[in-house]
């Protein structure tokens, strides 16, 4: 898969001409402290094209970039893909420009992704955790529908099936205009 455009959202394969801007995204203060695998650490620009040099012999991750028109607006990838049970944990971050309808925006890309997830993977289930403190992310979770499965103290688990995604982004996409 190349390009992958609905709700008003292109998905396309991370590049290598799109580190730098996931790099500035990962470094900013406000993501890098809600970010687990990261903890505030700042990464350089050799870090960054190591850790995507390092992609190519996963066969287990899927990462990938999102855009409106030209511009990238956020960041989504598939980690622990276990295919033969139809699991994956899923992660992104979102920078939205003020000018754009951050609702539309934002659900719009979450739903082309996890369409990706579900019709073009084959996935049965996704499983996400968040960082206590991430209360946006926490927000999030439970409006796209995934259910709380336990807690510890450092951070928050989730999952979402197959047959509790479809009526949600249905309802969401008719509610958002995104048809």
């Amino acid at each position: 898969m190349n390009n992958f455009i609905k709700y008003g959202i292109k998905i396309s394969k991370l590049e290598l001409k799109d580190i730098e801007t996931l790099r500035q995204w990962r470094n900013d203060p406000k993501i890098s402290k809600v970010m687990l695998s990261q903890n505030g650490h700042h990464i350089t620009k050799e870090e960054q094209l190591n850790w995507f040099n390092s992609l190519a012999d996963k066969s287990d991750a899927i990462y990938y970039m999102a855009f409106v028109d030209d511009l990238a607006i956020g960041y989504f990838c598939f980690q622990q893909i276990n295919w033969q049970n139809g699991q994956a944990i899923p992660g992104e971050i979102m920078v939205i420009p003020d000018h754009l309808d951050e609702a539309r925006i934002t659900f719009g890309a979450y739903c082309a992704v996890y369409d990706i997830a579900f019709d073009v993977l084959g996935l049965k289930e996704l499983k996400a955790y968040s960082k206590l403190e991430n209360k946006r992310a926490i927000r999030m979770a439970k409006l796209l529908n995934f259910k709380i499965t336990h807690q510890d103290d450092e951070c928050i688990y989730f999952k979402l099936n197959k047959n509790d995604y479809y009526p949600m982004r249905d309802s969401l996409i008719s509610k958002l205009g995104l048809n």
